[in-house]
């Protein structure tokens, strides 16, 4: 709820202040490859997920590299789709009144969810 107050009664100087300078795009791309590349849940995808597709009448390894190949490819165009549709919607909502709308939105969200927190007590633990 303190959070919430907060966003509420910010000004936009004291917004844009609290906000983190922009990494550098090759920084990024390699923080995102690292995070990407460690991910269990990638492993764990491609291995139950994949063989259902790879049939005995080819090679098993390159019909696995074809579909990860074209997977790759295919998230890195959706990715990339995602990324410029944000950057232009970033572009006008910094125009209006987004972020003052925005943040009174978040600190109203936050203050609704911490009143229902509160109020909401321990109904399941019996």
């Amino acid at each position: 709820m303190y959070m919430g107050v907060r966003m509420l009664f910010a000004s936009k100087g004291a917004a844009a202040a609290e906000a983190p300078a922009p990494a550098a795009p090759g920084r990024v791309f390699r923080d995102a490859l690292l995070v990407s590349l460690l991910n269990p849940k990638t492993t764990v995808f491609f291995a139950a997920f994949l063989p259902q597709f790879v049939t005995a009448t080819a090679s098993p390894m390159r019909q696995s590299l074809v579909l990860g190949l074209l997977f790759v490819l295919l998230a890195i165009v959706t990715d990339g789709i995602y990324a410029l549709g944000a950057a232009s919607m970033a572009r006008v909502l910094a125009r209006g009144n987004a972020g003052r709308i925005g943040r009174r939105f978040g600190g109203g969200l936050f203050i609704g969810l911490g009143l229902f927190t509160a109020l909401a007590g321990s109904r399941g633990a019996k």
